[in-house]
C-alpha cells in the first residue's frame, strides 16, 4: 500500500481541460469569466482543477483557492473568503498587503483576526453584509491591477448562505479584472430544495455561468486510469471488473485499487460504493479503525492534537494508527502541516452513517469536552464556537448547545454572516424550552434572543421573518408592567415595517411605543424610539412633527448618553428644519451631527450626516459646497463599505450640483462610475434619473428614456424625490415628441396632490415645465385632444402665485414660469425673459440659464422694439454656453440665428472642422480613457493608470466606441486623432 493510488497524468478529460484552458486565457486578456465545473461525487472534478491551478500558475497568473466545509450538515460561514484572505495574509510581503487590503483591512480582520491582530471589534449595527461584499470586491480588484488572477470556490453543495451571496454577488460583478472565477458542486447533491439550485437555474438562464460538466469514465479511460497508477498495462479481465464496479467514477476506481492491494478478491468486491468505502476502512487494524471513526464525527478535517485527546489511545498506538490511515490513502495531511483530513469526502460519510447512535453521541460529547477544556486544539483556522454548537447539539447536551449557539450566532453576525447568525439562534430559540437554566446558560432572556433574531433575520435581507419574530414576542408575552421593554419591542418592529417600505404604519407604531414610556428617567430606549421616530415624521413628510420630535430624542440622548441616537437626531433634526426654512439652524445640527458620529466611530451615521448635509446645501442653491461635500461622504462611503448603497446615494447629490453649476462632463464620468458599482433600488434610481435629466438636455432622448424606464424598475414606492424627477422626465420626453396632451397629462398627475415642503424643490420644476407645455401648445397652434386650456392656464397661474418661493432655485423657476405664462399670453415677453435670465444667474442654474438666454433671443427677434441687433449679443452668448455644455440648445439657436439673419460670433475656432456634433462629445475622463486607448493600452492598464476598477474602464471605452460611432479600440484611436480629439501626444494626462 506504499503506492499512489491517483493517476500521475490526467486522463479522459482532454476536452474539459482545454475548454477551461480557454476561458483562462479569456480572463487574462481581461474578459469577464465565471465557470463551474459540475459532476457526481468521486468524478474527478477537484482534480481537473488542481490541474487547471497548475496551468495558471505556470503562466503567472494568481491564484485564490478556497473551499466550503460541512460541518453537521451545515456549512461553515465564508469558509472559501477565510482561504483566501488566510492566503493573501501569509503570501504578500507587508507592504503589499497594507496596499490589497486598503480600507478593508479592519473589517476583514473580524473574519480573520491575524490580519490585524491589535484591532478590538465591539458589537455594532453598523455592518451589513452588503459592505463586506464590497470590501471583498475591493481587495480582488487591487490585486488583479497587477496581474491576471484566477479566483477558484471548491463544493458549492456544501456553500453557506453568506457564501453563495458572495459567490452571486461576484459572478455579476467580478467584470473586466483579469479575473477567472471556477466553481465545482456535486450534481448528485443538488436536489429540489437545496439554497444552491436557484442560484444555479439563474445562471443557467442568463448564459452568464459557463458550466463543465463531468461524466464518468468510459472503460477505455479506466484502463488508461489503471495503467497510470500500476506503471503497467492492467488485464483485460481486472479491468473489465474495475469498470464494472466503479462504472466509471474516478474515485471509485482508486478505491478498489487500493483494496486489492490490500488483499482482497478483485471479483469478490461488494457492489455498492458504501460497502467497497467500509471494505477499505476494515483492511485496517483495530486502533486505526477507531481513529478513522473518531476523526469522522470531527468532518472532513480535524486538527493532529485534538483527534489524539478524543481517541483516547497512547501517543505511540496513535501515531502508529495514523501512519497506516495515510498509508493506505484513507487520510492525507492537510496544507496546514498539522491536521488530517480524509482523502474524500465519501469515505468520511460512509464512516458516519455506519456508527450507531450511541457512539455518535459518544464521539461529539468527547470532542465538546476537549474543546471547551482547551479551545486551542481546535487550530488557528476554526471557528470555536460554531463547532462547540455542532458538537453539543449532536451530543444531545442542550444546555451547552444553548450556550455554544448564542455564542456562535453572535459572532457570525460580526462577522458578516447574519443567514448563519440566524440558523444558530433559532437553534437556540428551538431549544430553549427544554434548558431549565436557560437565561444564565444565553447570557440573555427569551425576549431578547428574539430581538437578537430579529435583527439578524433583517440584517439577513429577510425583514418579512424578522417581523415575525417580534409579532411572537408580542403575542406571546404580557409586558403591561414593563413599558420601556415593550416600546423596545415596538420600536424594533417598527424597524422592520420601514424596511418593508411601510412608513406610515411604523410612523403609528412608534407613536404607540412613545405613549407607553414614562418621562422620567430618561433611557437608552427612548431616545431610541425617539431618534427613530424623527427620522419616520421626516419620510412621511411631516417636518414639523420631524423637527420637534429630533428635537426631543437629541435632548433625552445627551441625558443618558446614547451617542448613536444623538447623532441620528441631530442630523434629522437638522434635514427637517432646513426644509421647514432655518438654513442656519439646519445646517449647525446637521454638522454637529457628523461631528457626534466622527467622535464616537459611527461611520454609517457619519456617511448619512453627509449624504443629508449635501442636499440640504443642495437645496439651499450653494452648489459648490453641496458638491464637496458629498465627495467626501462618497469616499467615506467607499471606506466604510457602502459604495453600492449610501456611496451612489451621494453620487447623485454629488451629480446634482454639478449639472446646476454646468459641469456635465465631470457629473456624467461620477455617474458612470458609480453605476459600474451596480448599486440597486433607490441607489441606483438616484443616479439613473440624473443622468436622465443631463441626457435630456444634450437631445439623447432614447437614452433618456431607457434610464427613467429603468429607474422605475429599481424604485416603484410614492417618495417624491424619485417620482416627481421621474413624471418630468416622462413629460419632457413626451414634449420633445410632439405629444403634448401626454405631457401635460404626466405634469399634472404629479402636481394634482397636496405639495408639503419637502414637495417645493420637486414641484417647481414641474410647474415652470406644466406652463412651458402650455406655450408650446399656443406657438404649435390647434393641437388635437389638447382642451381644457384656459382653465389648466388659470389653474397654474393660481399655484405659481402659491407656492411658496425660499430659494433661489425655487425663485428661478417661478420667474421662468412667468415667462412661459408670457410666451402663451404673447406679451411683454423680453421683460419677463429678462428676468428670468437674472433670476437663472442668481442660482447658478446652468441648463435654465441657456434656455433663457434662447427664448430672450427669440422674444427680441419678434419685438420690434428690439430686433436683430438685439437679439445677436443674446443668441451669440446663448451659443457659447450651449456649445460648453454640448445642450441640445445650440441646434436650437442657430435655428433661430437663421431664420433671423443673425449675425452672432460663433465659440473659438474648433481645431476640426469636421469634428461630429457636439452631443457626442466626450467627458474629461473618456478623453483621458481614449488616449490610453491610442497608446494601446489594456483596460487593466488603464485602470491602473488612471486609478479605477478595470470594470469602469472598460464601461468607458464601451462610452467611447458608442459616442465615436466605430465598433473597435484601433478605430476609436484613429478616429480621435483625426478629429484632433488628444493632446499633440496623443496621450491623456
Amino acid at each position: 500500500m506504499n503506492r499512489e493510488l491517483v493517476s500521475p497524468v490526467l486522463v479522459g478529460r482532454r476536452a474539459e481541460l482545454a475548454r477551461l484552458r480557454g476561458l483562462l486565457e479569456r480572463a487574462v486578456g481581461g474578459e469577464p469569466v465565471a465557470a463551474v465545473v459540475v459532476g457526481e461525487a468521486g468524478v474527478g472534478k477537484s482534480r481537473l482543477v488542481r490541474e487547471v491551478v497548475a496551468v495558471a500558475r505556470a503562466s503567472g497568473v494568481r491564484v485564490l483557492a478556497g473551499g466550503c466545509v460541512e460541518l453537521g450538515g451545515e456549512g461553515l460561514p465564508l469558509a472559501p473568503l477565510m482561504d483566501v484572505l488566510r492566503a493573501v495574509a501569509r503570501s504578500t510581503p507587508a507592504a503589499e498587503l497594507d496596499r490589497c487590503l486598503g480600507p478593508a483591512r479592519r473589517e476583514l480582520a473580524r473574519l480573520l483576526p491575524e490580519l490585524d491582530p491589535l484591532a478590538e471589534f465591539g458589537d455594532s449595527q453598523d455592518r451589513s453584509p452588503t459592505q463586506l461584499l464590497e470590501h471583498v470586491l475591493g481587495l480582488l480588484t487591487r490585486l488583479a491591477s497587477d496581474r491576471p488572477m484566477l479566483v477558484v470556490v471548491e463544493d458549492l453543495h456544501w456553500a453557506d448562505r453568506s457564501t453563495l451571496d458572495m459567490v452571486a454577488f461576484l459572478v455579476q460583478t467580478v467584470q473586466e479584472l483579469g479575473v477567472m472565477l471556477l466553481m465545482t458542486y456535486r450534481s448528485d447533491e443538488l436536489h429540489r430544495r437545496h439554497p444552491l439550485r436557484p442560484l444555479v437555474t439563474a445562471w443557467e438562464r442568463a448564459r452568464s455561468v459557463e458550466r463543465v460538466e463531468l461524466g464518468r469514465l468510459s472503460r477505455t479511460e479506466v484502463a488508461m486510469q489503471l495503467h497510470a497508477i500500476g506503471g503497467t498495462p492492467p488485464g483485460a479481465a481486472f479491468a473489465d471488473v474495475v469498470f464494472e464496479r466503479s462504472q466509471g467514477n474516478a474515485f471509485l476506481v482508486e478505491e478498489i485499487v487500493a483494496a486489492v492491494d490490500g488483499g482482497a478478491d478483485p471479483h469478490e468486491l461488494p457492489p455498492s460504493l458504501r460497502d467497497v468505502l467500509l471494505a477499505r476502512t476494515e483492511t485496517v487494524s483495530e486502533p486505526t479503525q477507531r481513529i478513522l471513526r473518531t476523526a469522522a464525527a470531527a468532518g472532513l478535517c480535524v486538527e493532529e492534537k485534538l483527534l489524539e485527546v478524543v481517541a483516547g489511545v497512547g501517543e505511540a498506538d496513535f501515531y502508529a494508527a495514523l501512519r497506516e490511515a495515510v498509508e493506505h490513502h484513507l487520510l492525507v495531511v492537510d496544507h496546514t502541516g498539522h491536521s488530517y483530513a480524509f482523502r474524500h469526502a465519501l469515505t468520511r460519510d460512509a464512516l458516519y452513517d455506519d456508527m450507531l447512535p450511541g457512539e455518535r453521541v459518544r464521539l461529539h460529547t468527547a470532542y465538546g469536552t476537549a474543546l471547551s477544556g482547551d479551545p486551542g486544539l481546535l487550530g488557528q483556522d476554526g471557528n470555536i464556537a460554531a463547532t462547540l454548537a455542532h458538537h453539543w447539539y449532536a451530543a444531545l447536551d442542550l444546555p451547552r448547545a444553548l450556550s455554544a449557539s448564542v455564542l456562535a450566532g453572535r459572532q457570525a453576525a460580526a462577522a458578516f454572516a447574519p443567514a448563519e447568525a440566524l440558523r444558530h439562534l433559532e437553534r437556540a430559540l428551538q431549544i430553549w424550552d427544554r434548558v431549565p437554566d436557560a437565561v444564565e446558560r444565553a447570557g440573555l432572556d427569551w425576549i431578547a434572543l428574539n430581538v437578537l433574531a430579529a435583527e439578524t433575520a433583517f440584517a439577513a435581507g429577510e425583514p418579512h421573518r424578522g417581523l415575525t419574530v417580534i409579532d411572537h414576542v408580542l403575542a406571546r408575552t404580557d409586558l403591561a408592567a414593563d413599558p420601556l421593554r415593550r416600546a423596545h419591542l415596538v420600536e424594533r418592529r417598527s424597524f422592520m415595517l420601514r424596511g418593508l417600505g411601510r412608513d406610515d404604519e411604523a410612523t403609528s407604531q412608534l407613536r404607540d411605543a412613545l405613549a407607553l414610556m414614562p418621562g422620567r428617567p430618561v433611557t437608552a430606549t427612548q431616545a431610541m424610539v425617539l431618534a427613530a421616530l424623527a427620522n419616520s415624521l421626516m419620510h412621511v413628510d411631516d417636518m414639523d412633527g420631524a423637527a420637534a420630535t429630533a428635537r426631543r430624542a437629541v435632548a433625552s440622548a445627551q441625558e443618558c448618553g446614547a451617542f448613536a441616537q444623538q447623532a441620528e437626531a441631530l442630523i434629522t433634526l437638522g434635514a427637517a428644519v432646513a426644509y421647514q426654512g432655518d438654513a442656519a439652524a439646519g445646517l449647525a445640527a446637521l454638522r454637529e451631527g457628523i461631528a457626534v458620529a466622527e467622535r464616537h466611530g459611527l461611520p454609517a451615521v457619519t456617511v448619512r450626516g453627509h449624504t443629508n448635509l449635501s442636499d440640504v446645501l443642495a437645496l439651499l442653491g450653494r452648489h459648490a459646497e453641496a458638491a464637496e461635500t458629498a465627495r467626501t461622504g462618497v469616499t467615506l462611503a467607499a471606506q466604510a463599505g457602502l459604495a453600492r448603497s449610501w456611496g451612489a446615494m451621494l453620487t447623485g447629490n454629488l451629480a446634482e450640483p454639478l449639472l446646476r453649476l454646468g459641469r456635465w462632463r465631470e457629473a456624467l464620468d461620477r455617474i458612470t462610475e458609480s453605476l459600474t458599482d451596480e448599486p440597486t433600488g433607490a441607489f441606483a434610481s438616484t443616479l439613473l434619473l440624473a443622468r436622465a435629466e443631463l441626457e435630456l438636455w444634450q437631445g439623447d432622448a432614447g437614452r433618456a428614456e431607457e434610464d427613467v424606464r429603468s429607474a422605475r424598475r429599481h424604485f416603484s414606492g410614492a417618495d417624491v424625490q424619485y417620482t416627481a424627477p421621474m413624471a418630468y422626465i416622462e413629460a419632457e420626453l413626451a414634449r420633445g415628441r410632439g405629444e403634448l396632451g401626454v405631457a401635460r397629462e404626466r405634469v399634472h398627475a404629479q402636481l394634482g396632490g397636496p405639495l408639503t415642503r419637502a414637495h417645493l424643490r420637486y414641484a417647481w420644476p414641474l410647474l415652470w415645465l406644466a406652463v412651458r407645455i402650455e406655450a408650446d401648445a399656443v406657438a404649435a397652434g390647434e393641437v388635437p385632444g389638447f382642451a381644457g386650456s384656459s382653465e389648466i392656464r388659470e389653474r397654474l397661474r393660481g399655484l405659481t402665485r402659491a407656492l411658496p418661493v425660499t430659494t433661489p432655485s425655487a425663485r428661478a423657476y417661478r420667474a421662468m414660469a412667468d415667462a412661459e405664462a408670457a410666451r402663451c399670453e404673447g406679451s411683454g415677453e423680453v421683460a419677463a425673459w429678462q428676468g428670468a435670465l437674472e433670476a437663472t444667474r442668481e442660482a447658478e442654474e446652468a441648463f435654465p440659464r441657456c434656455y433663457c438666454l434662447f427664448r430672450l433671443a427669440e422674444a427680441q427677434v419678434q419685438d420690434s422694439a428690439y430686433g436683430p441687433e438685439a437679439a445677436a449679443p443674446t443668441a451669440a452668448e446663448c451659443l457659447r454656453l450651449a456649445e460648453e455644455l454640448a445642450a441640445t440648445t445650440a441646434e436650437d439657436v442657430r435655428g433661430l440665428a437663421r431664420r433671423a439673419r443673425l449675425r452672432i460670433t460663433p465659440p473659438a475656432a474648433d481645431p476640426a472642422p469636421d469634428r461630429p456634433n457636439l452631443r457626442i462629445r466626450l467627458t474629461d475622463r473618456e478623453l483621458q480613457v481614449l488616449g490610453l486607448v491610442a497608446e494601446g493600452r489594456s483596460n487593466g492598464q488603464i485602470a491602473a493608470t488612471l486609478f479605477i476598477s478595470p470594470k469602469t474602464a472598460s464601461v468607458h471605452v464601451s462610452n467611447i466606441l458608442a459616442k465615436l460611432n466605430v465598433s473597435t479600440r484601433t478605430e476609436a484611436a484613429t478616429h480621435a486623432h483625426r478629429l484632433s480629439l488628444l493632446p499633440a501626444s496623443g496621450a491623456a494626462g
